[in-house]
């Protein structure tokens, strides 16, 4: 069995939050919508209480995770500090939005475990500049790349005007 994808945190365990800690690995391991992500998590057990950290693809990934590893016998508490993309990818698109260079343009946002892509049409380089920025400042982003393309103001106009 495969965890690579499962970590543990990095400090000696009791011997009972060890046989925990391989108890929700398995559970977490026999959840074939989180394994075929190869969602990064990391546990922490300590006195049965469990902590989830790392990343999923989605909300709903990081909800089950949490769900999941609440109803493995021992554990009586869950703290689930995973990161999904779906969290990332609504805070990057609220801060574009309630910026006002930024608002009047269309910039679609994707995520990959934290890394995040615009893409979509600005009219200035200003424009793509502060879009980076703020995706940045977002917490949970780990890198930003731009797909942003440039387009004249003129341009814009007349097409609207079609």
């Amino acid at each position: 069995m495969a965890h690579e994808y499962i970590e543990s945190a990095r400090r000696a365990l009791a011997p009972h939050d060890e046989r925990l800690l391989l108890a929700l690995r398995r559970v977490l391991w026999d959840y074939e919508p989180l394994r075929a992500t190869r969602a990064p998590l990391v546990l922490d057990v300590q006195d049965g209480r469990v902590r989830l950290e790392g990343r999923t693809r989605t909300e709903a990934l990081r909800v089950i995770a949490g769900y999941l590893v609440s109803f493995v016998p021992g554990v009586v508490a869950v703290d689930n500090a995973i990161v999904s993309d779906d969290q990332v990818i609504r805070a990057v698109a609220d801060a574009l939005a309630a910026d006002p260079l930024t608002a009047p343009h269309v910039i679609r946002v994707s995520a990959r475990y934290g890394e995040v892509t615009l893409a979509g049409e600005v009219t200035s380089a200003e424009a793509e500049a502060r879009a980076v920025e703020l995706a940045r400042a977002v917490p949970g982003v780990t890198e930003v790349r731009s797909d942003l393309a440039r387009v004249r103001p003129e341009d814009v106009a007349s097409a609207a005007a079609s």
